[in-house]
């Protein structure tokens, strides 16, 4: 299920912003989506709409356990963005800040432009009210047009009783000549400034020297969950994983592309020496035979089980890992903890 990508391609960019691991590259998202099986979720606005929180967009947001995945495998690093930016800002020649201040300014560029390209495609609607409302008034004679006559001139009662001695008064004061003003020139329409932005990452300042292919040092610590053995195992497998809160579960474990297929488990995990209560079993197993789905639990293998497993012949050189379509593969990720995973199905229902 995951296809094998070329080695000459930089490794991902993860920011790490007030503790959440965030991609901010569209070619990063789709690039671990194919080749990685991690989808992620987008917790980003569309700027067309930004009140709405049904359909969202970029950064995409990683759990801990997929950031550690990638880490361990060496397909991407972890940069803190609040150490970054400011270390990068002082390391900048005079050639590279100007570059960078180019950079920042074209993006306000493209975003008056946008802004123009929405203003102008509302402006039709409103020219064509203007001239709807103008018909309607010329439609619409005055009153005191319609009682004149055509041909005669409107003339005032008080200037036919007055018309006898306005003959014989001085005439106007002659107002002094104006001299013809000279045609000013017409005015041009000025281009508006493009918009002032505050990059919200550090990305602009990568340009230009690409993202380095090994992790910066010192790279900061990835905080995961206990439950990051069972992801890594399953992981490694060929599984997409997503959150699983909403069927009471750490993950829902798909066969491939979630927008595909369906999930086929909700994994719980558990430690090695952990007592589970039969009541949980029980409802996991219902809950999931009810959302066509297999109730499946696991966690890290503790060191004295792995030390009984090599002495009855079953040691961890001995397990060979199998993919989805349960062909053996090699393991892409020696780093992570060995675990084990069992499933329950409910099959009185």
């Amino acid at each position: 299920m995951v296809a094998s990508a070329g080695d000459d391609r930089p490794s991902v960019r993860i920011s790490k912003v007030a503790g959440r691991y965030l991609l901010f590259d569209i070619d990063d998202v789709m690039y671990l989506r194919r080749h990685h099986n991690i989808c992620s979720v987008f917790v980003g606005t569309i700027p067309q709409n930004p009140q709405q929180n049904i359909f969202m967009g970029l950064p995409v947001e990683l759990m801990p356990e997929e950031a550690r995945v990638l880490v361990d495998k060496k397909v991407g690093y972890v940069v803190d963005d609040a150490a970054f930016h400011p270390a990068r800002l002082s390391a900048l020649d005079d050639d590279a800040r100007k570059r960078y201040l180019q950079s920042v300014k074209a993006e306000g560029r493209k975003a008056q432009l946008a802004a123009a390209e929405i203003k102008e495609s509302s402006r039709p609607k409103n020219i064509d009210k203007k001239k709807k409302k103008e018909k309607v008034k010329s439609k619409t004679p005055d009153a005191e047009e319609e009682e004149v006559p055509s041909g005669q001139p409107a003339l005032d009662q008080s200037s036919e009783a007055d018309g006898d001695t306005a003959l014989f008064a001085p005439p106007p004061p002659v107002s002094p000549i104006s001299t013809p003003t000279p045609n000013k020139p017409p005015k041009t329409l000025e281009e508006p400034p493009e918009y002032a932005i505050t990059p919200t990452t550090s990305t602009l300042l990568l340009l230009p020297p690409p993202p380095p292919t090994n992790p910066p040092s010192p790279a900061p610590s990835i905080d995961v969950p206990p439950s990051y053995a069972l992801y890594a195992h399953l992981q490694d497998r060929g599984y997409y994983m997503m959150p699983g809160l909403r069927f009471g579960c750490d993950y829902n474990v798909y066969p491939g592309d979630p927008l595909r297929f369906h999930s086929h488990f909700q994994a719980a995990h558990h430690a090695w020496d952990d007592e589970i209560a039969v009541l949980d079993l029980v409802a996991g197993g219902r809950l999931g035979t009810n959302v066509k789905k297999g109730y499946l639990i696991g966690g890290a293998v503790s060191e004295d089980a792995d030390a009984g497993f090599a002495e009855n012949g079953r040691g961890a050189q001995e397990v060979k890992l199998r993919n989805v379509n349960g062909d053996e593969v090699t393991n892409p990720n020696p780093n992570a903890p060995r675990a084990r995973a069992f499933t329950i199905e409910w099959a009185a229902m």
